[in-house]
């Protein structure tokens, strides 16, 4: 090889690595760019009256000082785990299309603020549960052809261009994902497919191309029992499989409610990650009172109320997420805010999986 060869490959060598050093150097600088940045979640807004003539299906007085606390915060987004309304049951007549019309009414100064909104469905927006509780009464069964009129009154109240509708077939519009600056979310219809699964292969894809440092996956129903039977314990083995997902993508939260409380617990996936379910079904629905047992020997309870209303907001800052629960305090007295708790993860502390 002549002289001129060799300068002209030490030149395309040199510049190969000057390209490759700039690379890194620039997306280590496009991280450090990234400032902190916020996003709230809620679930079960309904009203879910039993006794009340009028039969509220949508709990408005909480829901609208959420509404105005969440516009205050001003959060990227908001992810809403499902039982937005009474929907087939408790609902005192009122169509399914009135109902999410009132829900985004009320929910009228999250939009204004120029909050996008990603719902999922819970058990209320779709139907009577099949398999782990009791057969209903037949006067409470809805009519024929109402769990179709709730998926089509629900796909068309939220339409947004900005839901994605890059669902597994047959769930687009129900469960999606899409990125936000270093994160990775992922909403889970847990109905579609059926009740108490997810679409594990689909979950499974999605995290297997994620590139952002957080991942936050939400659904309707807790992972692992708190109050309610009808859960995706149900199904253990397939429940495990999607915990440990969770944990082999980075995951460290798991964001549901259908237990009508707040409830923070860790439940070890199979690697031995720490992943915390957040039950935070406060945002409407009648509070239930919990035993303090969980139905799960190995998940082990970190915080948990039972009487008040509220909603998660999160604040991530780099690697770092801390995530708090603002409960209000005088529902009857004015919109009162308080954190009562409050909680922070690492991603630094992740255990890589076989």
């Amino acid at each position: 090889m002549n002289w001129y060869k060799k300068c002209s490959l030490f030149r395309v060598a040199l510049l190969l690595f000057i390209l490759v050093l700039c690379g890194c150097a620039a997306g280590k600088k496009s991280q450090e760019q990234i400032q902190p940045w916020k996003f709230a979640v809620i679930s079960d807004t309904q009203g879910d009256s039993k006794t009340e003539s009028d039969k509220p299906y949508i709990n408005k007085k909480v829901l609208t000082m959420i509404a105005d606390d969440v516009a205050k915060e001003h959060p990227d987004f908001v992810l809403v785990a499902g039982d937005l309304v009474s929907g087939w049951l408790h609902n005192g007549g009122v169509d399914y299309k009135t109902q999410y019309a009132t829900w985004k009414e009320v929910m009228k100064p999250v939009y204004d603020a120029g909050v996008k909104v990603y719902p999922v469905r819970g058990n209320h927006d779709d139907g009577p549960e099949r398999f782990a509780l009791s057969p209903l009464p037949a006067n409470l069964e809805p009519p024929e052809g109402s769990q179709a009129a709730l998926k089509e009154a629900f796909l068309q109240a939220f339409d947004q261009d900005y839901i994605p509708l890059n669902g597994p077939a047959g769930e687009e519009g129900f469960t999606y994902s899409f990125t936000h600056k270093n994160a990775l979310i992922i909403g889970i219809d847990e109905f579609s497919v059926h009740q108490h699964k997810v679409n594990q292969s689909w979950i499974e894809a999605r995290i297997a191309l994620k590139t952002e440092a957080h991942l936050f996956v939400y659904g309707h129903e807790p992972a692992f029992g708190v109050y309610h039977k009808d859960n995706l314990s149900f199904y253990p083995e397939e429940r495990d499989q999607f915990w440990d997902a969770i944990g082999k993508g980075g995951g460290r939260v798991y964001f549901c409610g259908h237990d009508h409380m707040y409830n923070r617990a860790v439940i070890a996936d199979n690697a031995g990650n720490k992943i915390r379910e957040i039950v935070v079904g406060t945002a409407g629905g009648s509070p239930r009172t919990w035993s303090g047992q969980y139905l799960d020997a190995r998940v082990k309870g970190e915080y948990a109320k039972d009487n008040l209303y509220g909603y998660v907001l999160v604040t991530i800052d780099g690697s770092k997420a801390t995530i708090q629960w603002k409960a209000i305090t005088e529902v009857q007295e004015g919109n009162a805010w308080q954190v009562l708790d409050t909680f922070s993860y690492n991603l630094s502390e992740i255990i890589p999986h076989p």
